[in-house]
């Protein structure tokens, strides 16, 4: 890893800490403690902990380009500006030296260097200078951390790196690329991990709740997981129940209006959500609204015609306005992240309709058919957007699996998942007429890693 990226997560970590368990973001600096110290006291264990959170919140991560990147494939969304680097992602057709494509890789190895400064050093701290518990919740939030971030790069970029200790100052980060089995087979470990380590029953409080890692985030992950390895394992059955005994836990409930998700903070169905607030402001909501500052639009007319006229998540999802800047000209833009001045706009990052959609796959695969168990979570989402259909509409286990795909697509577009998850099944393929290879389901490797690390192989195709 860059020493660039040793510093900003040392820096994270540095200035960051929990002044309340009421208020998830409130903090103060620590810059009087030094380095040496910092793994000596729960506090500031827990402070590392805020630091390795906060590296998903910048505008590389999961504060904009993990979300707009894929979204550009998907073709969900276009730049304000017609420049190459996006135009290209929008038509399948990305070169090696896309920025990026650096940008995301990069963010993603400093939240996992930060997940493993945790992970090493947290269980050998001296006894009495933190608890069991706490040992266990802040090892059991690295591993869930750092298994979100190589499931995002292994369904980006395939074959990756899978550094399990901390980079430091100084040593070079030069591993071999694990291929998608292998990384897969180490996330579902940190999962599994994650979730015996973090209590059944959260401790935490407030924004905590929904912001930190929990219990059942992890399953929650791990059953996103299950479904995606599936693909190479066709086993569906892990998936199918995890998913279940989430969604049966009783701890998440569907919000009744869909818009409320992200007009209100830490919804009753949000599973884990990044916390942003007017201090650590969202840098998608920022650009994403009618104001001098827009970047990102949603793409027309495609978007136009993702939704049913009588979809109630239509009207939410994308509105078309005149332009503040020039009422002239009409655009679409992006409901999810309303909350612009200041732009406190929380992130979803995994929510309970999702784990319905996981389930009716899995469900369907497992069964082999349509079946009540799997239609009734399927139905779930449908009823509260107001298009259901009956379980006779679905004449075949292949047209219901696409089925439930459109919806999640429609469910969850510009959330950044649409593009992996049709990749996943090759339905990619038939949604886009760009899209010429299976090649291209991946993204190219950064150029400028390729060239410093001398072990790592470019994707085929590029």
């Amino acid at each position: 890893m860059k020493k660039s990226i040793i510093r900003l997560i040392i820096c994270c970590g540095l200035g960051l800490s929990v002044a309340s368990c009421d208020k998830f973001l409130d903090r103060e600096p620590l810059g009087q403690i030094g380095a040496s110290e910092y793994f000596k006291t729960e506090t500031n264990a827990n402070s590392a902990v805020m630091g390795m959170y906060r590296t998903m919140m910048n505008s590389f991560s999961f504060g904009q380009s993990f979300i707009t990147v894929p979204e550009f494939s998907a073709v969900h969304i276009e730049h304000s500006a017609k420049f190459q680097e996006y135009e290209l992602m929008a038509i399948h057709k990305i070169n090696t030296v896309n920025p990026w494509m650096k940008n995301i890789w990069q963010a993603a190895y400093t939240t996992i260097n930060a997940a493993n400064n945790i992970i090493t050093e947290v269980p050998n701290m001296a006894e009495g200078s933190i608890s069991n518990e706490k040992r266990d919740q802040f090892v059991g939030e690295a591993k869930f951390v750092r298994a979100l971030n190589f499931f995002f790069l292994v369904r980006a970029f395939g074959n990756i790196p899978v550094p399990l200790t901390a980079t430091k100052e100084g040593t070079a980060h030069d591993l071999d690329q694990s291929a998608p089995a292998e990384v897969y087979k180490q996330i579902v470990q940190d999962l599994t991990d994650a979730s015996t380590l973090l209590p059944v029953n959260n401790p935490n409080t407030g924004d905590a709740v929904r912001g930190r890692a929990s219990h059942w985030a992890a399953k929650s992950l791990l059953a996103k997981v299950y479904l995606y390895q599936g693909s190479l394992t066709n086993d569906y059955s892990k998936a199918a129940s995890l998913a279940d005994e989430v969604i049966k836990s009783g701890k998440y409930s569907l919000a009744a209006d869909y818009g409320s998700i992200w007009t209100t903070d830490n919804s009753t169905e949000a599973i884990f959500e990044l916390q942003f607030d007017d201090q650590a402001t969202n840098p998608l909501a920022s650009v994403a609204n009618n104001n001098a500052s827009v970047l990102f639009f949603a793409k027309e007319p495609f978007i136009d015609g993702l939704f049913e006229a009588t979809d109630k998540r239509k009207a939410f999802s994308y509105k078309k306005e005149a332009l503040k800047t020039d009422p002239t000209i009409t655009r679409a833009f992006m409901g999810k992240f309303p909350n612009f001045s200041p732009a406190s706009q929380n992130f979803p990052a995994i929510r309970l309709a999702e784990l319905y959609l996981i389930h009716a796959e899995a469900k369907a695969r497992v069964d082999n058919s349509v079946s009540a168990a799997s239609y009734a979570s399927l139905k779930m989402v449908q009823d509260r957007a107001g298009v259901t259909k009956p379980i006779s509409a679905y004449t075949s286990l292949a047209n219901y699996i696409t089925a439930i795909q459109d919806e999640k697509e429609k469910e969850l577009v510009f959330e950044g998942e649409t593009w992996f998850d049709q990749c996943r099944t090759k339905y990619a393929l038939k949604k886009h007429s760009t899209l010429t290879s299976e090649n291209f389901f991946l993204y190219p490797i950064p150029v400028d890693e390729i060239n410093q690390s001398g072990k790592l192989k470019q994707n085929p195709g590029y």
